[in-house]
């Protein structure tokens, strides 16, 4: 449950997600944004499938607590600008993006993804977000070697920023399956959300936990 207040908007989160191994999707949420708006359909620009390697997933609980214990910040080695909260929180500059805290890597796409680059993913083991997918996405490149089920620890560089990428990057809480966010899976993004700088509830979270372990928070522009 995370309670977030910027003047008179109020942001109520409880989320869970769970992702079977063999099962088709299904992933619950439950998000309420008091004082704001709502949400929407997905993206179609954001939510294409594409067949990949997977690690074997089995249900878990997904909280998305506040609690920042035993995580460190991502941005850590990176030198950013926080641009808009979206699906998750958007930033431009230079460095690495390390891992939030000991977790499983799930997804490293560099193709055909979806998004506007590459696309990360890594299951978080310990805390309390454990099973929690977060991903990093569009201006950055995997570090050499990365793959698919490999372990990494909290603060382990796993991906570079791309100097000067003109989509910059986007970093936020994944829905564990199809390359996608967990606001783009949840209906908390649609391209009405794009066109109106409307920030997702799962974003702002994101934003907070960032803000939490020290680095800049993204901006609502919507």
């Amino acid at each position: 449950m995370l309670l977030i207040t910027s003047g008179a908007a109020v942001l109520t989160l409880a989320l869970l997600v769970t992702t079977p191994a063999q099962s088709g999707p299904n992933v619950v949420a439950a998000a309420s944004i008091a004082g704001s708006r709502g949400g929407g359909n997905t993206s179609a620009a954001r939510t294409r499938h594409v067949g990949a390697a997977r690690v074997s997933r089995h249900a878990r609980p997904c909280p998305m607590a506040s609690g920042a214990v035993g995580y460190v910040n991502p941005l850590r080695l990176a030198i950013v600008q926080p641009k808009r909260i979206d699906q998750g929180v958007d930033y431009a500059g230079s460095g690495k993006l390390v891992a939030l805290g000991p977790g499983i890597i799930t997804n490293v796409a560099t193709g055909t993804t979806g998004w506007h680059g590459t696309y990360i993913e890594y299951r978080l083991l310990t805390g309390r977000d454990a099973g929690c997918y977060v991903y990093y996405a569009e201006g950055v490149l995997p570090t050499p070697g990365l793959h698919i089920g490999q372990a990494v620890g909290a603060g382990e560089a796993i991906a570079a920023i791309i100097p000067n990428s003109p989509t910059g990057i986007e970093i936020g809480w994944a829905a564990g399956q199809d390359m996608v966010s967990f606001a783009a899976k949840t209906g908390q993004w649609s391209p009405a959300h794009e066109e109106d700088n409307i920030p997702s509830a799962a974003g702002l979270y994101f934003s907070a936990l960032v803000a939490a372990l020290g680095g800049p928070p993204g901006r609502v522009e919507g």
